[in-house]
């Protein structure tokens, strides 16, 4: 057998190959991140080896960079896996190579990785899968993008109009977000008519809010101590602010409806779980992809970074070692998520989450171990295609 290594860059990978004695059978080869260059690393591995059965491939896990090389050698017959960064890394210390680094080492490497056995079968996922790995990963963006627009206008807002987060329940709600997409400022709001303000306020609100609202705007303005120096400048940055969140509100609702479509058809059983939103349910069951490559339960806590680190030496055990968070940050977030909201929802796991915390644990430790309990819970109800059933 034939373990041939491929280190994954942006434009350009290098391919190495080692035989079941560790010793090197070829010159290591670089190749494009093209289709020329795939027939490249093909014919190179056709030069090694008499058939596709005789060679087995790995290559690094670096972003998103590998997919299209994997597609296309597994797509020749060969079979393909992918190494996690840190196996490479524990065999360049056993080997003694730390701080010794390039291209053609590192597939030597990730050769010699999979040579030993460390590795997890892996398999591309498909189309559905795929899109909602993209969706998902891009509304997680876009929230956080909607959070720091939101904090920069509540800091600007807090230094010219302070009193203007107490006159609404939630200052970027519809009706507030007209006022500051017209008049953000107290100098704005005293040259505008109380009746235009109503207008406003009525327009966005639904007919909620109006004459009485604009009263309370128009008298907070009025006897406003917020500073003056540069108000222009401020009104003009919490206007495009405005603009800029009506803009992530409705982007974030176009991508969530599109993610609850591709989950109904995916896996929609993911939201049987109590406390599973669909956003949340839906980033899971993307990250997680074919169920069937984990073996057990224990292999999603791994692959989330939810298991604990190890402490020992001797006789002595280490309490409270922090988990080890490698894997998927995306998953460990969604997993942490749903665990905050199923110890609320879930009788059981509610009791286990009550436990932690009398054991003196703090919450997000408890909410870490409901993760873990969590993940057995989908990884059954993936596995079996059927919806959560507490009494199973």
């Amino acid at each position: 057998m034939i373990y041939a290594g491929v280190d994954i860059a942006k434009v350009d990978h290098v391919i190495g190959a080692v035989d079941e004695t560790g010793a090197e059978v070829a010159r290591p080869m670089q190749f494009k991140n093209s289709e020329a260059g795939f027939e490249r690393c093909v014919a190179w591995l056709e030069s090694v080896a008499e058939s596709e059965d005789d060679v087995f491939v790995g290559m690094e896990a670096t972003g998103h960079y590998w997919m299209a090389c994997f597609a296309h050698l597994t797509a020749a017959g060969y079979r393909v896996c992918v190494v996690n960064p840190m196996q490479v890394h524990a065999m360049r210390e056993l080997k003694g190579m730390k701080g010794v680094k390039n291209d053609r080492i590192d597939s030597w490497l990730i050769a010699e990785t999979l040579r030993q056995g460390n590795y997890d079968e892996t398999r591309l996922a498909t189309d559905e899968v795929q899109a909602l790995k993209q969706l998902t990963r891009y509304h997680q963006g876009l929230k956080q993008e909607l959070a720091t627009v939101k904090t920069q206008a509540i800091c600007v807002l807090d230094a010219y109009f302070p009193e203007y987060a107490g006159l609404f329940s939630d200052m970027f709600g519809a009706a507030s977000l007209r006022v500051l997409a017209e008049c953000p400022t107290p100098s704005e709001v005293n040259r505008k008519r109380a009746s235009t303000i109503a207008k406003l306020l009525s327009e966005g609100s639904r007919g909620r809010l109006g004459a009485d609202k604009a009263a309370q705007l128009k008298a907070a303005a009025k006897s406003s101590v917020g500073i003056r120096l540069g108000e222009d400048a401020a009104a003009f940055q919490l206007k495009t602010m405005a603009s800029q969140v009506e803009f992530l509100n409705g982007t974030i609702a176009k991508v969530e409806r599109e993610v609850a479509s591709l989950l109904a058809k995916v896996e929609p059983n993911i939201t049987t779980i109590p406390g599973v939103s669909t956003t949340t349910g839906a980033q899971i069951v993307a990250e997680i992809g074919d169920v069937r490559r984990f073996k057990s339960a224990a292999s999603i806590v791994k692959y989330a970074g939810l298991n604990s680190g190890v402490d020992e030496s001797g006789k002595h055990s280490a309490q409270g070692v922090p988990i080890t968070k490698h894997g998927s940050p995306y998953l460990r977030r969604s997993l942490w998520l749903a665990a905050n909201r199923a110890r609320q929802y879930d009788p059981r796991l509610k009791a286990f989450y009550d436990k932690k915390r009398r054991e003196g644990k703090p919450h997000r430790v408890a909410v870490t171990a409901v993760a873990r309990k969590l993940c057995h819970v989908v990884f059954a109800v993936m596995r079996d295609g059927e919806p959560y059933d507490p009494a199973k």
